[in-house]
């Protein structure tokens, strides 16, 4: 009975041998290459750990200092030569004012003593008058003046430094965040409706320093606040019903938190108004508004988008008794770069520049 062949060639000897698939490579190998296959898989992994050991051992000794020597070594010393100019050029400064004042008290000191000497001689002669009074009176007048406006001089300022600027130029390029493609529900989604485990249409949102998030629940006229890692949120403004009474809202569009203030602003779109919820009491601060968005910057100034006059405003905090200042749009509705078009929600940046959607 003849011998099955399971013998196929070899990757490395070329003969045919029962051979050995490699799951890195794909290529069969008998047995013998097979095992050298793998002390030269070895080798290159001890080759890999001994380049980590290595680049372990040099960022260790760089984090102490994790900043570039050389370039703190370039600062210091235009720091040191800065400096320097500075001194050199307020000593030099010092030397003329010294010296002017000086030349200016030797000649108020020969105008006395030439007055004096006047008054001596007039005197000793006792021959004077109304002519010579009136002269030695402006002259004193005079002597007067210049010793109570001492200095004819000013400090003029160049505006071209005579120190170079400098600055620091990375050539490293920002790393993105990358968001992740799968995203986690943290408020409703359990179908639409009016329980506290569920949201109708929401709109804007805030987040404050705990995490907990405030929404503007627009169909069911209400602000929800739900708190971080909470199954359900509670209501903080509106009953579910449409309403236009102070405790009650009409399509509450955006709303922030004024958290070093303690104050809640919501834009109650459907009722045309912009309310402040201060102790679970409600005031309107500004009237008549087709509001949408809200944004408060760092100043503490609140902005308003306004979707039929197609503007934003803003008001500073504490003072809605006037028209508002136009940030943007305010020009009709177009489509132009100093136009809006149904203005809706608004972010303000670290520089004030606004931005709308």
């Amino acid at each position: 009975m003849e011998m099955a062949n399971n013998k196929t060639q070899c990757f490395t000897c070329n003969k045919k041998k029962i051979t050995f698939t490699c799951e890195g490579c794909l290529e069969k190998l008998c047995l013998m290459d097979l095992t050298e296959h793998q002390q030269i898989l070895n080798d290159e992994l001890h080759h890999i750990i001994n380049d980590y050991d290595q680049f372990k051992q040099k960022f260790n000794e760089q984090k102490p200092n994790p900043y570039d020597l050389s370039l703190i070594d370039q600062i210091n010393q235009w720091e040191t030569n800065s400096i320097e100019k500075i001194q050199q050029k307020a000593k030099d400064c010092r030397e003329t004012v010294i010296k002017s004042s000086q030349t200016f008290l030797n000649d108020i000191e020969m105008k006395f003593n030439d007055f004096y000497e006047q008054i001596k001689q007039i005197q000793k002669e006792n021959e004077f008058n109304e002519i010579n009074l009136n002269y030695l009176k402006n002259q004193l007048m005079k002597m007067n003046q210049e010793l109570n406006n001492p200095s004819n001089m000013s400090i003029d300022q160049d505006s071209q430094s005579f120190i170079n600027e400098i600055s620091i130029i990375s050539l490293e390029k920002p790393k993105l965040n990358k968001w992740k493609q799968n995203a986690i529900t943290v408020v409703g989604g359990n179908g639409q409706g009016q329980k506290l485990n569920q949201l109708n249409h929401p709109n804007g949102i805030f987040i404050d320093k705990n995490k907990n998030i405030f929404i503007a629940d627009s169909y069911n006229h209400r602000i929800i606040e739900w708190k971080y890692n909470e199954s359900k949120g509670q209501i903080i403004a509106g009953r579910n019903k449409q309403e236009n009474r102070m405790d009650q809202l009409n399509y509450p569009k955006d709303v922030i938190v004024d958290q070093q203030n303690h104050l809640i602003i919501i834009a109650d779109s459907g009722n045309r108004r912009v309310i402040q919820l201060l102790n679970q009491k409600q005031q309107i601060l500004i009237d008549n508004i087709d509001c949408h968005g809200l944004a408060m910057d760092q100043i503490g100034f609140l902005h308003i988008s306004d979707y039929k006059k197609n503007e934003v405003k803003r008001w500073k905090m504490g003072e809605y008794n006037n028209e508002g200042i136009v940030v943007a749009g305010g020009n009709g509705q177009g489509d132009q770069l100093n136009q809006l078009n149904y203005p809706t929600f608004i972010f303000i940046d670290e520089e004030q520049s606004v931005y709308v959607s």
